[in-house]
């Protein structure tokens, strides 16, 4: 190869690297705010439990001044702008039975808090009788033509004898309770779950300094197939709730198992452990990547299917990303400056790893 084209390439590769370390100061995800819907019945009354971020909510609605404020000012901000919350909701989340709006009220309102996110919990009660014989349709618009487009919201609903669970979008913002059919919930957990791992720039460069430490396409082979087996593992068990680490003690986990891996590409080349190192790291980075996907309804067969469907996701964005850098990473190995160029990734991928650490440690 000429040395013009593989200064190319590398010239490429040093910029995907300087690019990823902008956001050093912020959090790793860069993502849209989610929300999260549990919806469930009784005595002609379907309760809609709703979880929002609170920061969020705050652009939409005036709540004061809530970076200022200690947890117990935020729930009080929330109970004192109760009506103003109550008002905000009455149009951006509806309900219809029969084709005929039923108006909720707020019955409780407070503070949940998830890691590092802070969410709004608001539960609205909307009469409706004989639920059974109705045909139920919500109709969810919160932030979308506010402020925040990419906004989704993860459902779980139990009415009567039908349950399920559906994603909420700015393109799909209505869905008719027991109508979803399964091709449409696949879908759904599918672009969810290769969402998710796009926009974890962690996770992306947890899986570019296992490609930094892997020679032949063999070897790339093997670390993607255990650390696909690990973090499936342990993604399932939190999604049903049989395992619970709080994502406080994963995510600086997470951020450590970015330093190791980088630095073993400069300490450890012979990479003797890898496989061991990976399918440990793996089940980690699953407890992270169930941060995405809430399952708050019973196991069943639906449940399975979206936890499937989105690890499917999580795996088409781990693909992509494999395509995308390993012919790279080949091209600049063929450089004389090969070596030197992958070290200067690798350090700079675990600089990267440290200060999330250090974020998330002292966050």
């Amino acid at each position: 190869m000429r040395p013009s084209v593989s200064i190319w390439f590398a010239a490429i590769f040093l910029m995907i690297f300087s690019l990823s370390l902008i956001p050093s100061s912020v959090q790793a995800h860069t993502d849209n705010s989610e929300g999260k819907s549990k919806i469930t019945a009784e005595a002609g009354v379907l309760h809609y439990d709703l979880l929002v971020d609170i920061f969020e909510l705050g652009r939409v609605v005036d709540l004061g001044n809530l970076p200022q404020m200690r947890e117990d000012d935020l729930s009080d901000a929330l109970r004192k702008n109760k009506m103003l919350i109550d008002e905000y909701m009455s149009t951006k989340l509806e309900i219809f039975s029969d084709g005929v709006k039923t108006h909720g009220k707020i019955s409780d309102i407070g503070i949940e808090q998830e890691g590092e996110l802070k969410y709004a919990r608001i539960r609205i009660d909307f009469p409706i009788q004989d639920l059974s014989k109705k045909a139920v349709e919500i109709r969810y618009s919160i932030f979308f033509d506010d402020n925040d487009r990419l906004h989704r919201n993860i459902a779980h609903y139990e009415i009567e004898n039908k349950s399920g669970e559906f994603i909420l979008t700015a393109e799909k913002r209505t869905f008719q309770l027991g109508k979803g059919t399964l091709l449409e919930q696949v879908k759904s957990f599918v672009q969810l779950g290769f969402h998710h791992i796009l926009v974890g720039l962690d996770h992306i460069l947890f899986v570019i300094a296992l490609l930094l430490c892997s020679k032949t396409l063999k070897d790339v082979m093997k670390v993607v197939t255990v650390f696909t087996l690990s973090h499936s593992v342990s993604l399932g068990l939190s999604a049903l709730h049989l395992v619970s680490v709080s994502p406080d003690i994963v995510e600086p986990l997470i951020a450590l198992s970015i330093v190791f891996v980088a630095l073993e590409y400069i300490f450890f080349p012979s990479g003797r452990y890898r496989l061991w190192t990976v399918f440990g790291f793996g089940l980690i980075h699953g407890l992270g990547f169930s941060g995405g996907l809430e399952i708050t309804g019973d196991f069943s067969f639906r449940t399975l299917l979206s936890i499937l469907s989105f690890n499917l996701g999580v795996e088409g964005g781990q693909a992509m990303i494999l395509l995308l850098m390993f012919p790279i990473i080949l091209l600049v190995r063929r450089n004389r400056w090969g070596n030197m160029i992958q070290g200067t990734a690798s350090a700079a991928i675990s600089v990267l790893g440290f200060v999330w650490y250090v974020q998330r440690f002292l966050g």
